[in-house]
C-alpha cells in the first residue's frame, strides 16, 4: 500500500512550466502618420499583384493583413522594407522585421556568438538574457544551422528585442513556435507601445493583437475596424 501511494505521488507531481520573458526595447516614438501608401501598382511576370492600392498606417495601429494565398500579403511587407516610390515612411520610423523564413547571415555562428552582436553588456548578463529565451547550458553553443524552427524564432526575437524599434513588421510570427512561446510573444506585443503590421493565419493570435484587419482582395485593400471575429461578423453581414 505504501509503495502504491509513493508511486501515485511521483506520477501526480506537476512538471515545472517553461516561461519565456520577451520585452521589446522601444525607440523614440514615430509621428502620428507612420506610413502612407498611395496608388501602389505592382506586377510580377505579367501577374498583377496590386492596382492603385492605398493604405494609411497611424501610430499605435495594430494591423493584420489577411486574404487568400498569393494575394500579396508578404509582398506588401517586403515592399515597405525595401522601399517603393508609392510608399512614404515617416522619418522617425525604426522598423523591426521578423520574416516568414528565419535566416541569419552566418549559420555557422553559435547562439552565443550571434546574440553577442546585438547585446550590450558583459557575457554574464548575456547568458542570463539568453536563459530568458530558453537557451540554457550547452544550448548557447549550438550552431544556428542546427537549431530547430522554434529555436531560430526565439533567437531572432532575442536579437530584435535588443534594438530600439517603434514599428514591427511580422510575417507569420507564430509559425514554428510552441504554445508557451506564443503566449509570451502575445503579452510582449500587447505591451508594445509602437505600431504593428503583421500577417497571420492564426485567428486566436489575431484576436489578441489586432485592432484593425486589412483584407487584400482583387488587388486592393478593404479595412475593417476590430479583431478577426469582428471582421468575420462584418463580411458575413
Amino acid at each position: 500500500m505504501e509503495k502504491r501511494l509513493e508511486r501515485m505521488e511521483k506520477l501526480d507531481k506537476p512538471e515545472e512550466k517553461k516561461t519565456l520573458n520577451i520585452a521589446f526595447e522601444e525607440g523614440a516614438r514615430s509621428g502620428k502618420d507612420v506610413i502612407a501608401i498611395n496608388n501602389l501598382n505592382l506586377s510580377y511576370s505579367q501577374k498583377e499583384i496590386f492596382k492603385d492600392l492605398n493604405l494609411n498606417i497611424k501610430y499605435q495601429d495594430r494591423l493584420c493583413l489577411v486574404g487568400d494565398n498569393g494575394v500579396g500579403k508578404s509582398t506588401l511587407i517586403k515592399e515597405i522594407i525595401k522601399g517603393n516610390n508609392s510608399i512614404k515612411i515617416d522619418s522617425n520610423v525604426l522598423i523591426g522585421y521578423v520574416p516568414q523564413e528565419i535566416t541569419f547571415d552566418n549559420p555557422n555562428n553559435s547562439v552565443l556568438e550571434e546574440a553577442r552582436k546585438y547585446f550590450i553588456g558583459t557575457e554574464q548578463y548575456l547568458r542570463s538574457a539568453l536563459f530568458n529565451y530558453l537557451f540554457v547550458g550547452e544550448n548557447i553553443y549550438k550552431k544556428i544551422k542546427s537549431l530547430s524552427g522554434g529555436e531560430k524564432v526565439r533567437l531572432k526575437l532575442f536579437c530584435l528585442t535588443q534594438q530600439s524599434y517603434n514599428f514591427l513588421l511580422l510575417d507569420e510570427p507564430t509559425n514554428h513556435i510552441d504554445i508557451d512561446t506564443r503566449e509570451m510573444l502575445e503579452e510582449a506585443l500587447k505591451e508594445f507601445n509602437g505600431t504593428i503590421l503583421f500577417v497571420s493565419h492564426d485567428r486566436y493570435f489575431i484576436n489578441k493583437i489586432a485592432n484593425n484587419i486589412i483584407e487584400i482582395k482583387d488587388h486592393k485593400i478593404n479595412k475593417y475596424i476590430g479583431n478577426y471575429d469582428d471582421y468575420k461578423n462584418k463580411i458575413t453581414e
